[in-house]
């Protein structure tokens, strides 16, 4: 993860020669064996090249593959765009989400699922979420197979109110993990979107578990004029 991210970051540019693996051995007080392991790895993902007798190099293909989270409704719709979808589990029990103060008020049933988005041959977050289930019901096929809120901003019968998020950084548990495709204990961005509708009722709620070195936030700054730039 920390050669990852000095070659995400630039700290590391394309063509850059890695140091050696003794020098690697002495920064980081881990076995050769380990470096091995890390390098293979990064060199599955392309970010380098080894040659024998010559080193372990920064691929020139290396360039960061960011996902920008958005904070407007359009922004995220528009950032959805290109990205694919996978279910890979449904919880049959339609268990009630975990509420915070101020989301607002629940349904009585839930459909909850667990999915995959990616993009490209990347999956870059593993998702947790809830949809009211009479919601849910309107369009299971495309609920099941598509972004959650561009087919609830395409549903006619459905008020769709205001959207909350938070971001968060943690670490990825088991689950999180399998679904990415990293270590366990990788770092990750959560990020947790709650949809109300028209009346105030809670109509979806997704915690977004994305890859740490995949996701970037950019906040908008706002001028002496009030106009926010980004």
């Amino acid at each position: 993860n920390v050669i990852r991210q000095r070659i995400r970051s630039g700290v590391w540019a394309a063509g850059t020669q890695l140091p050696t693996l003794e020098e690697l051995e002495s920064e980081f007080h881990v076995a050769r064996i380990t470096l091995r392991q890390a390098l293979n790895l990064l060199e599955n993902e392309g970010l380098i090249w080894r040659r024998r007798g010559r080193g372990t190099f920064v691929s020139d293909t290396a360039e960061p593959e960011w996902f920008r989270l958005s904070y407007g409704r359009r922004d995220i719709i528009h950032s959805l765009e290109g990205t694919w979808s996978r279910l890979i589990e449904v919880d049959q029990l339609n268990r009630v989400p975990l509420l915070e103060p101020g989301d607002g008020e629940p349904v009585p049933a839930y459909r909850h699922m667990r999915r995959v988005h990616g993009r490209g041959e990347r999956v870059y977050a593993a998702v947790d979420m809830y949809i009211d289930l009479s919601v849910y019901r309107r369009a299971p096929k495309r609920f099941d197979a598509e972004m959650i809120i561009p087919v609830l901003e395409d549903l006619p019968d459905v008020e769709v109110g205001p959207l909350r998020q938070t971001l968060t950084f943690g670490a990825a548990d088991r689950d999180v993990a399998d679904g990415l495709g990293i270590p366990i204990g990788s770092p990750i961005g959560i990020l947790r979107r709650v949809v109300c509708d028209g009346a105030g009722k809670v109509i979806y709620v997704g915690t977004v578990n994305y890859r740490g070195d995949m996701v970037k936030l950019e906040i908008g700054m706002a001028n002496e004029t009030g106009e926010v730039s980004r």
